[in-house]
């Protein structure tokens, strides 16, 4: 038999002495120095239930021990034990006999707790984002009115987790944050991570974090060398930035969310990487606009420099060691281009329409190659039966570039992860087309 807490069908209000139960199960009196091998070797049929001992004392003898045996296992013939334990029991006189145990809301998981409670015992909503010590979850509408009680016990069998909260409606597209409410636990929202060798530390109540695109984040940090050039167009608190930085790119960043921005700057300080990164608070196309002619305007000059990484990244130098060369940047453009907002980030990309062009003066043909096409990486969701062909339809559309040569694009589009039935994530990685970067722009062209 399976051990299953009592059923309490429709509790609204956690009542943690509900939940014991009192069982008969079969027990073995076996000499103190042989506990450990059945542990070991018989692992399969002792009883296992989380801080639940199964070896107690014998009240009857100082050299003996009560082994506690899963509840399958029946009589004194040991029925549904494993041949080794009945064969070992019988070699050695060991007695069976039958101890009672009770179990407690201490020993049921979450799982089980929630099955006993709810109106389908087939589902539990046990599931959720750790952000720091936050559990958030995003229950369904049919638990809604359990939710207080499935806060109490997700913080009840979370020792990691101090506060619980439910997603109250749809993330906001200009800020990248939501409505929630708490379940349980106290109200403090300011959350501390750490990814990617790196800590953040933000207040979750007014910035996006998600900590499932902990992947991702890594995926495309491996492709910011040493000496690299990024331009995060919507940094967030800085999961791509700082440790980009970190590796020895040089970062220039920018969330139009205030409470992201400030969150951006105090750990782009607090992990020591200010020397390799520029902040900015400002809307995403003056962003693209104002960076690459400032970028580029700063190369024209002579390639930047940046301190050495240092292997205890404190800035500190061992004594008897040589000085690490400064690191050179020798893009005279950015390398590479983020932006992680996937509602809308494709649209952003009819920034990039004519924006060489504006910054050089130049056509195509006047233009040289001196400045690199930036590899730009957009995250976006799709619904389509064919994800790659529809977002690279679209970035054509943004960018003005002819749709039905979508397939002539220097791109890649990756898989990222599911994020609701029949819609998915993807980052498509494109290098910015010439044409597109010196295209005219529709000014010019109503001039003309």
């Amino acid at each position: 038999m399976l051990l299953k807490p009592p059923v309490r069908r429709g509790m609204k209000e956690l009542d943690r002495t509900a939940f014991s139960l009192t069982i008969p199960v079969t027990a073995l009196r076996v000499p103190t120095k042989s506990v450990g091998q059945i542990k070991a070797d018989l692992a399969d049929d002792v009883l296992r239930l989380p801080k639940l001992r199964n070896v107690v004392e014998d009240e009857s003898s100082k050299d003996h021990k009560i082994v506690l045996l899963k509840p399958e296992i029946s009589g004194p013939d040991l029925n549904e034990a494993s041949a080794r334990l009945r064969a070992l029991a019988s070699e050695n006189g060991w007695q069976a006999l039958t101890h009672k145990v009770t179990v407690g809301y201490e020993h049921w998981s979450a799982d089980d707790i929630l099955r006993a409670i709810l109106p389908d015992p087939n589902q539990a909503p046990t599931s959720y984002e750790q952000i720091g010590h936050i559990a958030h979850m995003n229950l369904r509408d049919e638990y809604l009115e359990y939710k207080t009680l499935i806060g109490q016990v997700i913080l009840d069998k979370s020792p990691t987790v101090t506060m619980v909260v439910n997603k109250l409606d749809t993330i906001d597209n200009t800020f990248r944050n939501f409505q929630m409410e708490v379940l349980a636990g106290d109200a403090d929202f300011i959350a501390q991570v750490r990814e990617n060798e790196c800590v953040f530390r933000f207040d979750y109540s007014k910035v996006y974090w998600n900590s499932r695109l902990h992947s991702e984040h890594e995926r495309l940090i491996k492709r910011f060398p040493q000496g690299a050039s990024v331009c995060d167009v919507m940094a967030g608190v800085g999961p791509f930035v700082v440790p980009a930085a970190r590796r020895g790119a040089l970062v220039w960043a920018n969330d139009l969310n205030p409470a992201s921005y400030q969150a951006m700057c105090d750990n782009i300080r607090m992990n020591k990487v200010q020397d390799r990164v520029r902040a900015f608070n400002m809307d995403g196309r003056d962003f693209i606009r104002k960076a690459f002619a400032d970028f580029i305007a700063l190369t024209a000059k002579g390639p930047p420099s940046l301190p050495p990484i240092s292997k205890c990244n404190t800035g500190k130098q061992k004594a008897g060691t040589a000085q690490a060369p400064p690191i050179t940047v020798a893009s005279r453009s950015f390398d590479h281009v983020v932006m992680n907002l996937p509602a809308i980030a494709i649209e952003f990309l009819d920034a990039f329409r004519g924006l060489f062009r504006n910054i050089t003066g130049k056509s195509e043909k006047e233009s040289d190659d001196l400045l690199q096409m930036p590899l730009i990486h957009t995250h976006c969701f799709t619904k389509s039966d064919e994800p790659e062909k529809d977002i690279l339809q679209r970035a054509c559309r943004a960018m003005g570039y002819p749709e039905d040569k979508y397939s002539d694009l220097d791109a890649e589009v990756f898989y990222v992860r599911r994020v609701a039935p029949k819609k998915d994530m993807y980052c498509l990685s494109l290098r910015l087309p010439k044409s597109v970067a010196y295209a005219e722009s529709t000014d010019e062209q109503h001039e003309m």
